[in-house]
C-alpha cells in the first residue's frame, strides 16, 4: 500500500502506519474462523482485472471481515471499486483500491 486516506483507515479499523508500505493481503487476510471466507480470492481477482485491461471493476458487495484494534476478526460488509492509475505515458502505476463499508445496510436486509 503506498498511502491511504483517513476515511479508509476509520472504516478499517487501522492506521497510515499500520498500513503503508505493507501488501494488502497482509494487512487484510482473510478470517481464518470463517470456512467460506472469499474476500482474498475475489479482491484479488478483481485486482487483476484492473491490471489486465486497464479499466474500472466494480465488484459487487463482498464480506470481508476485518481484524479490530484487539486482534479480533468482526464482520464487515463492502462494496469496493477497483481503478487504473496511469502515469503521462499511460502505463499502469497504481491500483486504486476504493471501497465504502455497507455493513449496516446490508444488516438491515429482511
Amino acid at each position: 500500500m503506498v498511502d491511504v486516506n483517513d476515511a479508509y483507515a476509520a472504516a478499517t479499523l487501522t492506521g497510515r502506519a499500520d498500513i503503508v508500505g505493507r501488501s494488502l493481503f497482509e494487512i487484510f487476510p482473510d478470517n481464518p474462523d470463517e470456512p467460506l471466507a472469499d474476500g482474498v480470492s475475489n479482491l484479488y481477482g478483481s485486482l487483476r482485472i484492473v491490471g489486465e485491461t486497464g479499466r474500472a471493476h466494480a465488484m459487487a458487495i463482498q464480506r470481508y471481515d476485518i481484524r479490530d484494534p484487539a486482534g479480533t476478526f468482526v464482520e464487515r460488509h463492502w462494496q469496493p471499486i477497483n481503478s487504473p492509475i496511469h502515469d503521462t505515458t499511460g502505463h499502469l502505476v497504481y491500483l486504486l483500491h476504493h471501497v465504502e463499508d455497507v455493513t449496516a445496510q446490508v444488516a438491515a436486509r429482511p
